[in-house]
């Protein structure tokens, strides 16, 4: 991934004081921290989005296999997640929609979560749909925090609902991960 410049390249001669030694080397140094930390939600930020991602439900909290690549918080140990779902159940019933992080492989879709996933944020995000066919839509907007900076991470969209029904994400439903 190509790094983006939000400041103008910073050049040591530029900020030197012309005194013997590295006497610009400090103030470059606090430029160039300057530099990522503005940049940084840029440069690290994954996103993932469904169109149709249709899931049989069984009862139990299923993958829909819809999730960001690996991803990991160098700088501040913690993500900014972004989600915006709209969805919809076969029939009358109940459907949640919850937002997993993992840091293996992200399981397919209908799979069970895998056994030290967590569920960002604590619960689900949105739910529950009662009328079939009816779009319902969520958002959620949460600091992962606590991370290790030297862990990938992998975020992915998982539902929980009645069994028998089919569970739809529908209409362009995204997520974004980055750090700042």
């Amino acid at each position: 991934m190509a790094q983006t410049e939000l400041l103008d390249k910073l050049i040591p001669a530029d900020w030197d004081s012309g005194k013997p030694g590295k006497t610009g080397f400090a103030r470059m140094r606090f430029l160039q921290g300057i530099s990522d930390i503005v940049a940084r939600p840029l440069n690290n930020r994954l996103t993932a989005s469904t169109n149709a991602t249709a899931v049989a439900c069984n009862g139990a909290v299923q993958s829909t296999g819809i999730g960001t690549g690996a991803q990991m918080p160098s700088r501040f140990a913690e993500f900014l997640v972004k989600v915006r779902v709209t969805f919809n159940l076969s029939g009358a019933g109940t459907l949640y929609v919850y937002l997993y992080r993992t840091t293996g492989a992200i399981p397919a879709n209908g799979a069970a979560p895998g056994v030290n996933d967590v569920i960002v944020g604590g619960d689900s995000f949105a739910g529950p749909a009662t009328v079939g066919g009816q779009n319902m839509n969520g958002s959620f907007s949460f600091f992962d925090s606590g991370l290790s900076q030297s862990v990938n991470y992998r975020y992915y969209f998982a539902v929980k609902g009645t069994n028998g029904l089919t569970a739809n994400l529908v209409n362009g439903s995204q997520m974004q991960v980055s750090e700042f």
